[in-house]
């Protein structure tokens, strides 16, 4: 059955009509659609994708591998005005989105989540990309809640922030050695002083005269401590390299920094927020640090629990330890005061983070 252009219009007929119809104006042109969603389940060897046109039904999963996949998500631009790829934050990092916007689609990073909502314990790459397509689909249609977008980084700030979690990586390799010595010592009834690794080889012989450790014992903790030596090694460098860094970032209104506040914990926060300006409220930065207050209310009941910690871990450890720092260094800060009279009711771990959460909140208003 034809279509009256006179009565419809062209716009309406190229929106109404399937993909590959042949424009009435042009017969060797196809019509574009609005919008193409593509939702991926991505792997090291294949992608099963989902796609979604307009607002039609979602296309059974297809597979790729890595680079085809790329191909035909591009392709995809001949056939739509805008092309959405969204796939779940993981392993391949932000390379995958970083070149798929570069060439004009849309790249849609969302955080991880459990997909299987009614736990049916039946979890499979297709159904998993079926189930961000869904989410997808939510999503552009106006729902904030049905996923969480991810802030696609620089490749300048990502490189920046792969120093600051080295260190951290470097700082849990150096403790678990040192715990590894530890565990060895004590399995054998033996004395272990704190920090039985660090000194000079003669401060190492003495501590081994000194605690009568047997040779074999010794010559085990000797591999424990060349490896606890060099994390050691590598740590002070990088510490040094992000601490010099940190001048180079102080905001105008800041010519030093305040009291309690170091270089290490104030460019690791830099480095993992990248860009203060994300942020439209306080609401926000409480959310991305992972402080806010747990919740559950219904009716009459009304219950607030401790933080959530569901933000970034590492900008909340660096905010618990300059909450530490603030309650000896800062004793009269009017958020310290707060907090004062509690510190003899309560762990001081769990007055810092109070502390922590309070003061981000204040400084963000």
């Amino acid at each position: 059955m034809g279509v009256d252009m006179g009565v419809v219009g062209c716009s309406t007929w190229c929106y109404t009509q399937p993909m590959n119809i042949e424009h009435p104006h042009n017969p060797t042109k196809t019509a574009k659609v609005n919008l193409i969603k593509l939702s991926a389940d991505v792997h090291k060897r294949d992608y099963k994708i989902c796609r979604q046109i307009g607002d039609q039904n979602i296309q059974p999963a297809q597979v790729f591998e890595p680079e085809a996949a790329v191909k035909w998500a591009l392709k995809q631009l001949e056939l739509a005005e805008r092309v959405v790829f969204c796939y779940e934050a993981g392993f391949s990092g932000f390379s995958l989105a970083r070149r798929l916007q570069s060439h004009g689609v849309e790249p849609v990073v969302m955080c991880p989540q459990r997909l299987d909502e009614r736990c049916k314990r039946v979890s499979t790459d297709k159904k998993d990309a079926r189930a961000i397509a869904s989410r997808l689909d939510r999503f552009l249609a106006g729902n904030d809640q049905a996923l969480v977008k991810v802030r696609i980084p620089t490749e300048l700030e990502e490189d920046q922030r792969a120093i600051s979690r080295q260190r951290d990586q470097f700082l849990k390799g150096r403790k678990q050695v040192e715990a590894q010595g530890r565990s060895l010592l004590y399995f054998k009834g033996l004395n272990c002083p704190n920090y039985w690794w660090r000194g000079t080889p003669g401060q190492w012989l003495e501590t081994v005269s000194e605690n009568a450790w047997p040779a074999p014992i010794v010559e085990l903790l000797e591999a424990y401590r060349r490896m606890a030596l060099e994390f050691d090694r590598e740590i002070k460098a990088l510490t040094e390299k992000i601490e010099n860094a940190a001048a180079q970032h102080l905001p105008p209104s800041m010519p030093a920094l305040p009291s309690g506040f170091g270089e290490l914990s104030m460019e690791i926060v830099r480095r993992e927020v990248c860009d203060w300006k994300r942020f439209n409220n306080r609401r926000q930065v409480g959310s991305f640090f992972g402080i806010c207050c747990a919740e559950s209310t219904s009716g009459e009941r009304q219950f607030q629990g401790s933080i959530t910690k569901t933000g970034n871990p590492r900008c909340r450890h660096a905010l618990i330890e300059l909450a530490w720092r603030a309650l000896q260094s800062q004793p009269h800060y009017r958020v310290v005061k707060k907090f004062q009279s509690r510190m003899a009711k309560t762990k001081p771990r769990s007055v810092a983070r109070k502390a922590a959460s309070s003061a981000i909140f204040s400084a963000s208003r």
